[in-house]
């Protein structure tokens, strides 16, 4: 069901949230969440305000939307590949590249996501740095499995994890998909820049890029 006023219209149906969604994302990543209006996702949607407030009750509301999606499909996608393999420093392989692969293949939402964390309010970020801190836990975990095992060396997990993610999560800055490296290059490149500062072996590092090549969702 819609209603026509002038050129905007009034919808109801699942793909309107969808277009809400993604023009949002569009917006916030160019202008800033703070720069865009509730009217001016409306006019770019070319709907009516009301139809945004028939899914969202506040304009933080589509942050929190956006960026709780980009975290869960993220960590969907990382503990999926981690999955398919054994050691951990395999699974540390298998996780850095779909990191690396879907912050190129979602490079507005990953923006959005981390940017503008500041946008939101207590709550809605202390409940998306509590994911935040899950999904890096995931990692730090398997450094200190592969310490353990004798496949990867560090003084200091934790900050290893930290840096290791930032560097990961960067790409989304700066890859271009016309550009020299095609994104899986760039993957192989940041497991070897990886397990490479974990003092991994050369053979464990071949070994990992061979069982986690072309794994990516």
């Amino acid at each position: 069901m819609s209603e026509t006023a002038g050129k905007e219209t009034v919808h109801r149906g699942v793909e309107t949230k969808d277009l809400i969604e993604e023009v949002a994302v569009d917006l916030f990543a160019r202008r800033g969440y703070h720069a865009t209006s509730m009217r001016s996702i409306a006019a770019a949607a070319g709907i009516q305000p009301a139809a945004i407030y028939h899914w969202f009750p506040a304009k933080e509301s589509i942050l929190v939307q956006l960026q709780n999606d980009f975290m869960e499909r993220l960590t969907e996608a990382v503990t999926a590949a981690m999955a398919r393999v054994d050691s951990p420093a395999q699974k540390l392989a298998a996780g850095v590249r779909e990191h690396v692969v879907y912050h190129g293949l979602h490079t507005r939402e990953a923006f959005v996501t981390d940017s503008e964390i500041r946008a939101l309010s207590g709550a809605a970020r202390d409940a998306l740095l509590a994911s935040r801190d899950t999904y890096q836990e995931m990692f730090r975990s398997l450094i200190a499995d592969g310490m353990d095992r004798g496949e990867l060396s560090t003084s200091e997990p934790g900050v290893a994890t930290y840096a290791i993610l930032l560097q990961c999560t960067g790409v989304a800055l700066w890859y271009q998909p016309g550009g020299p490296l095609p994104l899986a290059r760039i993957a192989d490149l940041h497991i070897e820049l990886v397990l490479g500062s974990l003092k991994a072996d050369d053979a464990l590092v071949a070994d990992a890029l061979g069982l986690t090549a072309g794994r990516t969702a």
